[in-house]
């Protein structure tokens, strides 16, 4: 296991699109916050709009910079082996499949939540400087938002790495990545507006985005962050649950094919 695990450091860190995935991810981050806090600098703030601040808006966007570029680092763990054909010399050191998934998970988990505490930390700076206010952001309202949002962003990564590892194409997992939360789901909800179909805006709420866009809301239950109109919102653990049921079935399925299939 520690040989997979030190395998899986040293690939994520000579990639130069890791440091450009994350660097991109952090910056836009910032920038939004900077905006929102820009915007917001003429009174105090309310805590809805520090947790707003301090994610990026995350709960209301269906691609949140920093965890789409996470995910696509997550794609990159099996998509790159796959598209450079480098899976085979891997599993010529580490034939043991499962270890290797399991020290990706592993990695990609660890190195994901440290960037999205990373994300916090500069938006916190971001935002402060461009509110001209010291933001209070430990307090009993915010943290399990904060916390939301370090989940919010690992579940994404591990979501690309289980598409990679299902699909083995990175093209299709970039794409799906992007054009699920932005195209596919607002076409669902948007097909509940008429009449025939009004009974089955509930189930919206359990479209892995949109669920895992609750995780990050300000709120546990209240208001219709991330949520379709005339849906029932899920609270946070229940959103958080669902988006972590769709990563574990994605994973599942890539998991059992990666060890009855060829390399």
């Amino acid at each position: 296991m520690i040989d997979s695990i030190r395998y899986e450091l040293v690939r994520l860190r000579t990639l130069r699109s890791t440091y450009w995935l994350i660097g991109i991810g952090l910056l836009l981050n910032a920038a939004l916050a900077g905006v929102i806090a820009w915007s917001s600098r003429k009174g105090p703030m309310d805590p809805e709009t520090v947790a707003a601040l301090m994610t990026s808006g995350s709960a209301f966007s269906p691609l949140p910079f920093l965890a789409v570029l996470v995910g696509l680092v997550g794609a990159f763990a099996f998509g790159h082996e796959y598209r450079h054909r480098t899976i085979t010399v891997t599993l010529a050191a580490l034939p043991r499949r499962d270890l290797l998934v399991v020290a990706k998970l592993i990695v990609l988990a660890v190195t994901s939540a440290l960037i999205a505490v990373v994300g916090l930390a500069l938006n916190w700076v971001v935002a402060s400087v461009f509110s001209g206010q010291m933001l209070s952001v430990l307090t009993s309202d915010l943290l399990p938002v904060l916390g939301g949002f370090v989940a919010y962003v690992v579940l994404w990564g591990l979501l690309g790495l289980a598409l990679g590892l299902l699909l083995r194409n990175l093209p299709v997992v970039v794409t799906l990545l992007f054009v699920v939360p932005l195209v596919v789901e607002p076409l669902l909800f948007a097909l509940t507006l008429i009449p025939a179909l009004n009974g089955l805006a509930d189930l919206t709420s359990y479209l892995p985005f949109s669920a895992g866009a609750r995780l990050s809301s300000f709120g546990s239950m209240g208001g219709d962050n991330g949520a379709p109109a005339g849906a029932d919102p899920l609270s946070r653990s229940a959103g958080g649950l669902v988006f972590t049921a769709w990563t574990a079935a994605v994973l599942a399925g890539g998991w059992v094919l990666f060890k009855r299939r060829d390399a």
